[in-house]
Order: C-alpha cells, then structure tokens, then sequence
C-alpha cells in the first residue's frame, strides 16, 4: 500500500489561465475513469472508491480507503485486459486496512469522470510534489457536474513541505479547500443530490492508538469537518452548513483542552481561531434569533466573505500543518488511562463550575455550558476506548444537558440582540428541567471509573 498524500482546491475559472502560466503545467492529458460499487453502497459507506482508469493507452486500477484529512491509503496497478480485475488486488492486505473483503463483493459500475490533466513537480525544501489542474465533468446517467480543481501531491519528502507551498499558493490564485474527493462527487451525484449535505463529526477510531496520534486524527477530524461545510456556507442559505463548521472549530478547540498534558504550544492555533470566532457566531446568533432580518442579512454575507477569503483557507492549511509540526511531549501511558485522567479533570471543571451556580444567570449557565461541551466533545473522542454500554448513557446525558443549557442561552442571545424580549414561558420551564438533569448527572458514575 502507498500512502496518498493530496489536497484539492477549487479555484475560479479565471484562475486556471493564471495557474498553468504561473505553476508552468504541461500539456494537458485526458484521462477517463470508471467507478464501481455494490447495489448498496457498501464502498462508499466505508469511505473507500474502486476505480478503473484510462490514460491515453494505459489502463490502471486503483482502490482507495479514506485515512484522514489529506490522506488516502492507495493500491493502483495495471488492468492489462483493459477491464476491472479486483483479484489483482493485494486482497488481505487491503481488508486488513479498510475492513472490505473486495472479493466477497458483487461490484457495477455508478459513475465516470472524464478530464484533462496538465501537471507538473516541483521540487522544493527536499520534497516532491506534484500539481495538476483537472478540469473536465463527472457523469452519473445523463446528470453532469464541472470538475475545475487544483491538486497538490506529496511525492515524497515531508507533508510539512507540502503545505507551506499549499499555503503560499492560496491567496495570488485566490484556492478555496475542497475535501470532497471527485469520487465523493460522483456518488452524490449518482443519488441524484445537487449538494453535499452539511458534514456532521465523523469521529475516528483511535483505540489502540498513542496520546499524540489519537490528537492528530481528531484534531484533522475536526480541521475537515470545519472545511467541508465552507462550500455550503458559500453556495446555500441553509443555515445547518454555517452551524456545522463552527461545530468544527468547537471541537478542535475543545481537544486542545481535552489533550493539554501532551504539552504542544497551543497560543497561535488559538489566536487563528479565535479571530473567525465572533464574524461566525454573529452570522449563526442572527440565523437563530431572527433569519429573515437585515440584520441576519448583513452577518450572512460577513460570514460569507470570510469562509472565501484568502486568510480563512489559508488557516485551515496552517492548522493541518501544526499538527504536524507541534513539538509534542512524549507519554509513556497507553490511550485510555490517559484519556480517563483528561476526562476527571474535565468533568471536575464541570462540578467546580455548577457547585454555586445561580441558575437564573444567564452568564453562570453559559460558562457552565461551555464546561459541558468540553466534557462532552471529549468523551465523544475518547468514547471507543471504553466499553460502549458504559458510553453511551453518560453521554446522552451530557448531551441533554448541552441541548437544555443551549436552548436557554439561545434566549439570553436573542434578549441581547433584541432588548424589547422580556422573560419567556419556554425559559421558565427550562430552567428547573436544567436543575433537575444536573443533579442526575452529578449522581452518575463516570464511566471511565468503571472497575476501580
């Protein structure tokens, strides 16, 4: 298996005459591919593509298994009969890394591709790394969608290398970070879907793995689940896409409290990210309080500008490359009791937090909200390093208490937007539910205790 090491960006169609002067791409190569899948959509829902491609007279086949923002576990070899031939494939070794017996499946063909290619390698801080502008279609039956992307692969040397060239290309050519892969594409558009649906937390699974590497996973996670929701935030007025990025940030910023005792330098991944903090959530307070105003009207097309900008893609790329570079400290303990001391402290913060709470203070319920969310994210994270009965009912709970604490702080936002708002029915019955659901939750065994 070679590892894939790529990110992909959309750029406008002005760009793409700028890009091949300025990058020096070559002539352009067609290239045609052919997808394939079981009836039900078994690769795709393990976020994995089967593809056999044609370049000019060669054919290759390729599996790919998706590993993390940016990476992909790649298997590509020649189809010398110019046809799909899955046992070719290094069948152990790829159920062993995505979990699919390719083998076992009954696979058709869903979707093609069809563009031009013009590249090129550029060798830079001792890596190689290769950039390509595609632009042609993918095609599901008789729907169609524009491919008009930029690509950048690591060759070899350090993904670090990779992206700071990444980095410096954003702002002169204008790159918006693209995380749906033209596969990904294509089975939307097999479905019949116009867009991507807002991307929810895909949480991956870290058991087994150490402190520093479950951080990098989640914390990359949190970076594409950000990221992917910017198309939307640009193309739709649904509201849910705004939500999920900002969900995004939240998480990352909620993991590097959940992981403080590896030790990485935190202050300027903070600062990038609280600099987007109050022209997201001002968008995200007015969709809520009152979506139809001008006032609604005027933070969406604030937010808008920033998810384009320049500085806000550039950041996320700032962001994938400090996981890379960030000095960790070793930790000689495996995941889990690591993760059970992360979470006694979170949860301590929680109990310290409502111990004198006046509970019909809007601002000592939203620090109180804020501590339930990092003990919530975080048990989230940690959550397949401990049985999954024990899981479960603890974090519904806290799940009952953010949506509670965060149903009464929407209220207190909109008494702030909106003065004239006097008290509400709704806040009246909320709070005592809020009281009641604390001291359950405060009676409950943490289930990382479980067998001490």
């Amino acid at each position: 298996m070679s590892t894939e090491r790529e990110l992909k960006f959309r750029l406008a169609t002005s760009a793409a005459t700028r890009a091949v002067r300025e990058l020096s791409l070559g002539k352009g190569t067609p290239l045609s591919s052919t997808y394939f899948d079981t009836r039900d959509r078994l690769l795709s829902g393990g976020r994995a593509a089967l593809r056999l491609r044609r370049a000019g007279r060669i054919w290759l086949q390729a599996f790919k298994c998706e590993q993390g923002p940016a990476t992909r576990g790649e298997w590509e070899l020649p189809a010398p009969r110019d046809r799909l031939e899955v046992r070719r494939f290094p069948l152990g070794e790829i159920r062993e890394a995505s979990g699919i017996d390719l083998s076992a499946l009954r696979l058709h063909p869903l979707f093609e591709t069809r563009f031009t290619r013009q590249a090129a390698s550029v060798h830079i801080d001792g890596a190689i790394i290769e950039i390509a502008l595609d632009r042609g279609h993918v095609l599901a039956g008789r729907r169609r969608e524009r491919i008009h992307e930029l690509e950048i692969e690591l060759k070899s040397g350090s993904l670090q290398s990779m992206l700071r060239h990444a980095e410096s290309l954003v702002e002169p050519l204008r790159l918006q970070l693209a995380f749906d892969s033209k596969a990904a594409r294509g089975y939307r558009l097999a479905r019949g879907e116009k867009a991507a649906p807002p991307r929810k937390w895909q949480r991956p699974n870290v058991a087994g793995r150490t402190p520093a590497e479950a951080f990098a996973q989640l914390a990359g996670a949190a970076i594409e689940q950000a990221g992917a929701n910017a198309a939307g935030v640009l193309a739709s007025n649904d509201p849910e896409y705004l939500h999920q990025l900002r969900v995004g940030f939240r998480r990352l910023r909620a993991l590097l409290v959940a992981f403080r005792a590896l030790g990485p330098r935190t202050e300027s991944l903070k600062r990038r990210l609280r600099a987007f903090s109050r022209v997201l959530g001002d968008a995200r307070d007015w969709d809520v309080v009152a979506p139809a105003s001008p006032q609604a009207a005027k933070a969406r097309a604030a937010a808008r500008a920033l998810v384009a900008s320049p500085a806000f893609n550039a950041a996320l790329l700032r962001c994938l490359r400090w996981i890379e570079e960030a000095p960790w400290h070793t930790h000689g303990q495996p995941l889990a009791p690591f993760a059970g001391a992360a979470l006694e402290r979170l949860q301590g913060k929680a109990l310290k937090a409502a111990k004198h709470i006046d509970w019909l203070d809007a601002g000592e319920r939203h620090a109180l909200r804020i501590r339930v969310k990092r003990l919530r994210y975080a048990c989230d994270a940690f959550a397949d390093c401990f049985p999954a009965e024990a899981v479960r009912p603890y974090l519904g709970a806290l799940e009952a208490l953010q949506d509670h604490l965060g149903a009464l702080n929407d209220i207190a936002v909109a008494r702030r937007l909106m003065p004239e708002l006097k008290s509400s029915a709704r806040e009246r019955r909320l709070i005592p539910r809020v009281q009641r659901d604390w001291k359950a939750f405060e009676r409950r065994r943490p289930f990382w205790r479980a067998g001490k």
